[in-house]
């Protein structure tokens, strides 16, 4: 055995020690007790994502019984106030697609499902998915009507690469 040997077991050895005294040291940390932050943080989550869902069930029932104004004035309050909460942009969706807005309705949709994939998600109850590729095909072919008709519409043709966008987020959701 010679030098380089030598130095190699004892590094391993010093490896090794080393390991058990960072793992052994971390024994204990997590204590039933550590976990009280955690728990407020999501309770506070919880009414705030109560608030937004009666609102949310409201601006619904508004959108059913024909009232998309008031509906969309909501929906816009609604945005503006918990801008990280994709519900408000998913109702927005639709209410724009009630209107035949197809191709504004995208933006929406992709913050809705940008800000929670679980709309996108086969397994979860918030599940949109074959509602949205009703939409996106829908606003497939009014985009490319409005192209047709003017292909030198470069909003057009952005409004196209978000609806492929969305068609590559919806391929390739969980399933």
């Amino acid at each position: 055995m010679d030098t380089l040997d030598r130095i190699s077991i004892w590094i391993i050895v010093i490896l090794i020690i080393t390991s058990f005294v960072l793992t052994g040291g971390h024994r204990g940390e997590a204590r039933p007790g550590n976990k009280q932050k955690q728990r407020s943080a999501a309770a506070d989550y919880a009414l705030i994502n109560a608030e937004v869902q009666n609102k949310v069930k409201v601006a619904r029932n508004l959108m059913e019984s024909g009232n998309l104004e008031k509906a969309e004035m909501l929906v816009k309050d609604l945005i503006e106030k918990f801008p990280y909460e994709g519900a408000p942009h998913m109702i927005m969706g639709d209410l724009l697609m009630r209107k035949q807005e197809q191709i504004r309705a995208m933006p929406e949709y992709k913050a809705a499902v940008d800000l929670n994939p679980d709309y996108l998600d086969k397994k979860t109850d918030m599940f949109q998915g074959k509602k949205l590729n009703v939409a996106v095909t829908e606003a497939l072919d009014e985009v490319d009507r409005e192209i047709r008709a003017n292909p030198a519409d470069k909003s057009m043709k952005k409004n196209r690469k978000l609806i492929y966008y969305l068609k590559r987020r919806i391929a390739g959701s969980c399933g």
